[in-house]
């Protein structure tokens, strides 16, 4: 088996930076504002200001760039927060936890901040809302808003598009790393054994109309020779040329993994999650998300059966999956 290698994601929604004046190294307010996405209780917000916006970075801060003397100075929308703690590029806000009400956007100025002395570059703000009221555990909602410190009166700012795909036999949950292999010698075929194989691959994306993955390649074949495919759902079925994928936990054989990751919108397409029922057709979208969705990864099963009458041969085939973000 051959699978191609490829190449989280933000929630929060309109968000913005309007910084009163851009000057370099200038004392200056800053007005970020975000719309609420998750229901979920919040009680703290993370407000980490790097170089780059994407959260599985390294935090390089900007330089000359000081919060520590910050003030929120106003709020709007959802409010209630204090500033629990600050240094020279990292504000927490905290606040009891509170489902978000407001309809639309949440603005928090602060006042008293010191801009960047490098106007080569621009420098993000990364942000995320917590349960807790101190800034720690697991993040409910996260984003990331650019600005740049420049002589200019007024900056306009924008995320950058993201998508997080990961290939491999085996890849990290957050796509950070793989076993960079895309091989697999599957075993000698014969009617009395199912030959089985695995692979991985992660997604996330801040897309707003998500993502999908399609699996694209031919089946089984030897020269002219080749091992069918059903086109639907199909189970295992030893004595008969079958080759098929599914994306969920088997056990006939015992192979494969459910979906795992916190991304709940973040799905397997419904002909590839039959457990012990297996179909492949070139093309095919294999998983799929409608919107924003944070990483999420999948286990793809591999099956192969053949008939005594099958030819002689050695039977391969390469499948390549392309992930899209529909932004």
């Amino acid at each position: 088996m051959f699978s191609a290698p490829a190449a989280a994601v933000t929630r929060l929604q309109d968000r913005g930076l309007f910084m009163l004046s851009t000057e370099p190294s200038a004392t200056t307010s800053y007005t970020l504002s975000y719309q609420y996405l998750s229901p979920d209780p919040v009680g703290s917000v993370d407000m980490l200001f790097c170089m780059d916006p994407i959260p599985y970075m390294p935090c390089d801060p900007p330089a000359g760039l000081d919060v520590s003397h910050a003030v929120l100075s106003n709020q709007t929308g959802d409010t209630g927060f204090s500033i629990l703690s600050q240094s020279t590029n990292h504000i927490i806000l905290t606040r009891t936890p509170t489902s978000p009400t407001a309809a639309g956007n949440s603005s928090y100025t602060f006042d008293n901040v010191m801009n960047p002395s490098d106007t080569s570059t621009a420098f993000a703000i990364r942000l995320k809302t917590l349960g807790t009221t101190d800034g720690t555990g697991p993040q409910i909602d996260v984003g990331s808003v650019r600005g740049q410190a420049t002589n200019a009166i007024m900056l306009e700012t924008q995320v950058p598009p993201l998508l997080v795909f990961c290939v491999a036999e085996q890849v990290a949950d957050d796509c950070s790393s793989t076993s960079d292999s895309y091989y697999k010698d599957m075993g000698t075929l014969g009617p009395q054994s199912t030959l089985t194989a695995q692979s991985q691959m992660a997604v996330g994306t801040n897309a707003s109309g998500g993502f999908t993955i399609t699996a694209n390649g031919p089946p089984m074949a030897a020269g002219t020779h080749v091992v069918d495919s059903p086109l639907t759902p199909t189970a295992s079925e030893q004595g008969t040329n079958q080759f098929g994928i599914n994306l969920v936990a088997n056990t006939a054989p015992a192979i494969g993994n459910d979906p795992e990751g916190a991304s709940t919108n973040a799905v397997v397409s419904p002909g590839y999650g039959v457990p012990n029922e297996y179909k492949f057709s070139s093309g095919d979208v294999v998983a799929y998300a409608p919107n924003v969705s944070l990483i999420k990864k999948f286990t793809v099963s591999y099956i192969v059966n053949s008939s005594k009458d099958l030819g002689p041969g050695v039977y391969s085939t390469t499948i390549t999956y392309i992930g899209s973000g529909r932004f």
